[in-house]
Parts: C-alpha cells; sequence; structure tokens
C-alpha cells in the first residue's frame, strides 16, 4: 500500500476520532486527504484518471452540500465524504457509499438501542442494579435519557466506507 494512502488512511481515523469526541472534523483533515490523493495520482502517474475523480468528488460534495442544507448531514461529514470520493473515484463510489450507508445504521442503532431498552423499566433497574453492585456507582438513569437530538458522530461510518476503499485500492479482495 503506497505510503500516501496510508498517511491519509491516517488522517481518516484523526477524523473519525476527532468526530466521536467533538462532533466535528476539523476542515484541514478533508483538505489533506484530498491533497494526498492528487499527490498519489501524480506520483503513480494515472493523469488520465484525475478528472474522473474529481468529477466524483465534486459530485459527492454538491449531493452533500444539499443533504448539509436539509440538516441530515453534518458539514464536516460531507466534506470528509467527499475527500474519500476523490480517492474512491468512479470505480469504487458506490463501494465507498454503500458502506457508509450499512456502516452508518450500524453506528445508529448502537446510539440509539440503549435509549430505547432503556423506557422498559426492568431493563433500565437491572442496570442500575449492575452498576450499583458491580461498579459501585451510580447508574445511568436511562428512563431519563431520550434518543431524540442524537447527534451520530457519522464521520465513523465513512471512516469504515474509506478503509474499505482503500483496501479494494491497494490490491485487497472480498
Amino acid at each position: 500500500m503506497p505510503v500516501l494512502m496510508m498517511s491519509a488512511g491516517g488522517l481518516v481515523a484523526l477524523a473519525a476520532a476527532w468526530d466521536v469526541f467533538s462532533r466535528r472534523i476539523p476542515n484541514l483533515l478533508p483538505l489533506i486527504i484530498a491533497a494526498l490523493y492528487f499527490a498519489q495520482a501524480i506520483y503513480a502517474q494515472t493523469w488520465s484518471d484525475i478528472p474522473w475523480h474529481l468529477l466524483t468528488g465534486v459530485g459527492v460534495l454538491v449531493v452533500g452540500i444539499v443533504i448539509f442544507a436539509l440538516k441530515l448531514i453534518g458539514g464536516g461529514d460531507v466534506k470528509l465524504l467527499a475527500a474519500l470520493a476523490l480517492w474512491a473515484g468512479p470505480d469504487h463510489i458506490i463501494l465507498l457509499l454503500l458502506v457508509t450507508c450499512l456502516a452508518g445504521g450500524i453506528l445508529g442503532i448502537v446510539f440509539v438501542l440503549p435509549g430505547l431498552l432503556g423506557r422498559n423499566p426492568g431493563f433500565s433497574r437491572a442496570v442500575d442494579w449492575i452498576f450499583e453492585k458491580i461498579f459501585r456507582r451510580e447508574g445511568p438513569m436511562l428512563i431519563a435519557s431520550s434518543s431524540k437530538g442524537i447527534q451520530l458522530p457519522y464521520g465513523v461510518a465513512i471512516a469504515v466506507a474509506g478503509f474499505v476503499v482503500f483496501y479494494k485500492i491497494g490490491g485487497g479482495s472480498f
């Protein structure tokens, strides 16, 4: 796997971690990831692929801006997805988007399921008992929590998809 792709992968992981802890992705990370694609394309002398990859990235950015305007996804997520779309190009864009959706669905279940289960008084009491008896701490009061207004760190789902695409580009197969 090329060093530039590995560097981009490290930045994707950093973006996902940043999203988990702050629900933000700094603008500089997708910008560097996109720049690394161009450096990789120049290094590999794949000049003829650049316009198609650029068209793919810009297309994802334009659609993402519309989705962002509808307040369905964060701006940092759109920029990260567009930067990874540059790497994916037309050959792997479907894989990138499909894995993003699947990983996002799993992420949503992981974030929403505790709130839904917490509405069950028996389950909530069991969790409180476990916290009090085993962890010697106050329970999380699941009944009082709500799953509404949760901001998913969708950068994690995008990062998972990016790693799958990097694996595929790097010569891996499924």
